[in-house]
């Protein structure tokens, strides 16, 4: 247990040092940004209508798009969202393109809201659950690299397990370091004060997959009142908590014939990085609809606080031409290391107007974020520094304004609801071309059951071009190395189905 410990430690402290200006820092960027980009719509209409609700909210969905729009509930409204989410991928690693998809299906929404009688004006209380934020996502890749592999990286090499100082025998070494169980270092004198090496440098097809899932879940309650003539004030706590799923499976395949002194055939990784997510934040806003036809909506949400528990582990396989094959499945127990931190996301800011006209609702929203307020703090239980990761998100990173436009269309007597929308969300890093902004073109339909029910469904088909590195890091000489996927065309398509009981 004490040995366990020591390297836990030890570990870590490569988290906050050598590490961090590589692979880390940019997984860090990346799960703030995960967290900080636009929500989910809550509910069937706002995702057919671009999720631009600000000033147009109707029933609970008010509580995620502006709570003040509670105020005006005419009656009870209960709802219920199931959500299917798919995710497809075609990405470009060195000459050679590569497809991955998934999906998703799970509950997106359960929601009720209600008036209260009050002497003058209006007043409505609500609370809704929400799928927040989806991380189902996936892509793959498979080329010859003649040059780089994951085996000559320093994070693979030295984490998880420390293969340097005095825990660097090789007893101590087969129990806590993945490189050298699998014979994939040289060999090590037997008394320690040593850094591993490795003869597998290159030469090598590189395949696999990197999948993400989980999500970031919303416990809503809000309420909205008028405090005006045409005037309403609303404020809404969101509780948040949720899981996130990163699995890298990495395969290295040698290319041609193996020189007698590196055997290696093949070899394959597979790492998961799991975290537990809590936090919480508030949205305010203000709904003016002095007009009959016409309404304005401001909107602020003060800085989300996520608690983060993460852990790590690794596990693999090895393969070498004179038949010997090795496995951490059985015998091997590696140590999992595990860090807790806080992210605080930037205030979002909030506006929109929409038309109200013969059946006619027609909306347009924005939200800006400033993206480069981002910031790592708290880690534990023990000291790392996120100074590195805090000064990229500053230097990297940029404002977003995002907008979405909708509109609905009640066709007379029959009581079908018509609803188109489009959004686009910029890239919130600096210099990124236009075609990595995401792009949302959403359509839906709404059928009067009764008098009381409603069955709303919506489809939004989402479409950005990203980039990403398989691994980015040093080698043990110090000398970087990167595999970047040099573009990922990316589409996803949501699929929303509501249906709503008023009364």
């Amino acid at each position: 247990m004490k040995m366990r410990s020591l390297a836990l430690i030890l570990t870590l402290a490569l988290l906050s040092g050598a590490l961090m200006p590589g692979a880390l820092k940019a997984q860090y960027l990346s799960d703030a940004l995960r967290l900080a980009t636009d929500p989910l719509p809550s509910g069937a209409r706002s995702l057919g209508m671009g999720g631009g609700l600000i000033s147009a909210a109707d029933g609970y969905d008010a509580l995620e798009a502006n709570p003040a729009a509670l105020a005006p509930l005419a009656g009870r409204d209960f709802g219920i969202t199931l959500f299917d989410n798919s995710h497809g991928s075609t990405s470009q690693y060195f000459d050679q393109t590569s497809s991955a998809s998934i999906s998703a299906f799970s509950l997106g929404s359960l929601g009720l809201a209600a008036p209260f009688v009050t002497t003058q004006g209006h007043l409505a209380v609500g609370v809704t659950y929400d799928r927040q934020r989806e991380y189902n996502s996936t892509y793959s890749f498979n080329a010859v690299n003649p040059s780089g592999t994951l085996f000559n990286t320093q994070y693979f090499l030295q984490d998880p397990g420390i293969g340097t100082g005095s825990y660097g025998n090789r007893s101590w070494l087969l129990d806590h370091n993945l490189a050298y169980a699998l014979a994939l270092t040289y060999e090590v004198p037997d008394t320690g004060a040593v850094t591993l090496t490795t003869p597998y440098t290159g030469g090598f097809r590189e395949s696999g997959t990197v999948t993400q899932s989980g999500s970031l879940d919303a416990l809503r309650i809000g309420a909205g009142v008028d405090i005006a003539d045409g005037v309403s004030a609303g404020a809404t706590l969101n509780i948040l908590f949720g899981t996130y799923d990163w699995n890298r499976d990495y395969t290295a395949t040698r290319v041609g014939v193996a020189p007698d002194s590196t055997p290696l055939t093949s070899a394959t990784i597979s790492e998961n990085l799991h975290q537990d997510q809590a936090g919480a934040s508030m949205k305010f806003g203000l709904l003016i609809s002095k007009l009959q036809i016409l309404r304005f909506g401001l909107t602020v949400e003060t800085p989300q606080i996520i608690h983060v528990t993460e852990q790590d582990v690794q596990s693999g396989t090895s393969h070498f031409s004179n038949g010997q094959s090795l496995s951490t499945d059985n015998a091997l127990s590696l140590p999992v290391y595990q860090l807790d931190y806080d992210i605080w996301l930037p205030t979002r800011l909030g506006a929109g107007a929409s038309l109200h006209l013969l059946g006619l609702t027609a909306s347009a929203s924005a939200t800006y974020a400033d993206m480069t307020a981002i910031s790592f703090k708290n880690p534990s239980p023990y000291y790392t520094s996120f100074a590195d990761v805090n000064q990229a998100a500053a230097s990297e990173l940029r404002a977003v304004l995002a907008w979405q436009i909708g509109a609905e269309f009640v066709v007379p007597i029959v009581g079908i609801s018509l609803r188109a929308g489009f959004a686009d969300e910029p890239s919130p890093y600096k210099g990124d071309p236009s075609n990595f902004d995401t792009k949302k073109i959403s359509a839906g339909l709404g059928f009067q059951l009764g008098k009381t029910v409603q069955l709303e469904g919506s489809w939004r088909h989402s479409t950005y071009h990203t980039s990403h590195s398989i691994y980015n890091d040093l080698t043990p000489g110090g000398q970087p190395i990167i595999a970047p996927i040099t573009d990922d065309a990316v589409s996803r398509d949501d699929i929303a189905v509501t249906l709503n009981y008023r009364w």
